[in-house]
């Protein structure tokens, strides 16, 4: 009898990843595409890019989609009721009739990931940014951040590319200090002078990522020393260390919690898994981990070492009963990704 398999999907602002596995965890196949953003993206490239990867793994592994029992997709911007049923509605068309398909945000793939599938906070700070508490035994969650690069991610790589781009005209104008920022961003766009960014970043195929693109400028000036982009790294991890703060005061199994720097500690520290394209940047992590919010102990913080989309897989299990084991973990563990 063929056994029954699980997809899961992690969509951020950069890139999509899709796996499929079996009851037992073992990785079958995986595939990669393009963002699929519903806050960024048209629907049609979103579906375009979803379903392309679904039918890529289910052909790697010769997989029929009628062995298909169950699919968890966490996609940057769809935790909302809305987003979710939509996309659920659609790929329920797509899919045979009765597979069970969960959709939710990016950051609670990041956090299963972190943690095998167990409760905890994420904070991811990429394109966007988003700090997400998140319980799989009873769905609930809070939410802070996360509100697009128009309305919110603050400390993530848009923001801070985007401060960057600021603090460079401001400098050419005469406003603001001079920066080392601005020599790097001329060479990273071979430019002349900065009057000419004004073509070269609208004039880019996607905004969003060429300006995040920029935050590692920011990290190069910052680690030699440049006082403006240190103020701007400063400033991004003050945004994240208040996403991390007002989840944690709004989570139900901590209410005691006073934020401060004279904290009470709880006797189970809280796993807080950090991911992200700025994580990566050992500087902005290491100013990061001297936050007094860090700093208090009262986190069990991991920086995710495990692609995201091993957590959507778990948490595509997970829904439809099928426990962990430990020699599950050791063969997910040991499945060789793709870069």
């Amino acid at each position: 009898m063929a056994e029954t398999r699980y997809i899961g999907i992690d969509g951020g602002g950069t890139k999509t990843v899709c796996i499929l596995g079996d009851v037992e965890g073992n990785i079958l196949a995986e595939s990669r595409g393009e963002s699929s953003s519903v806050k960024s993206r048209p629907w049609e490239e979103v579906q375009r890019v979803l379903l392309t990867l679904i039918r890529d793994v289910l052909d790697q592994s010769g997989t029929d989609m009628s062995l298909l029992g169950g699919i968890f997709l966490g996609l940057a911007g769809s935790d909302r009721p809305e987003d979710r049923k939509r996309i659920g509605d659609w790929l329920q068309t797509e899919l045979p009739e009765g597979v069970p398909i969960t959709v939710h945000n990016d950051a609670v793939t990041a956090l299963a990931a972190g943690t095998w599938g167990q409760k905890g906070i994420a904070l991811i700070s990429g394109t966007g940014s988003i700090a997400y508490g998140f319980d799989p035994a009873t769905g609930g969650f809070v939410r802070v951040g996360g509100w697009g690069y128009l309305l919110g991610d603050e400390g993530s790589g848009f923001d801070l590319g985007r401060k960057a781009l600021v603090a460079v005209m401001r400098a050419h104008d005469g406003r603001g200090e001079p920066t080392a920022l601005t020599g790097l961003v001329l060479e990273r766009w071979s430019l002349q002078h900065p009057g000419q960014l004004i073509n070269t970043i609208y004039g880019q195929d996607n905004v969003r990522t060429a300006i995040a693109d920029g935050s590692k400028l920011v990290m190069q000036a910052a680690t030699d020393g440049d006082p403006i982009a240190v103020k701007l790294v400063e400033e991004a991890i003050q945004e994240l260390e208040e996403l991390v703060k007002t989840v944690i005061t709004s989570m139900d199994k901590q209410p005691q919690i006073e934020v401060s720097d004279n904290q009470h500690i709880t006797e189970n520290k809280t796993p807080l898994v950090i991911t992200g394209g700025l994580f990566s940047d050992h500087m902005f992590e290491n100013r990061f981990m001297q936050t007094p919010l860090i700093q208090s102990g009262m986190f069990d913080v991991r920086l995710l070492e495990r692609p995201p989309v091993i957590g959507a897989y778990l948490l595509a299990l997970q829904e439809q009963g099928i426990e962990l084991t430990e020699v599950m973990k050791q063969r997910i563990a040991g499945f060789v990704f793709l870069k």
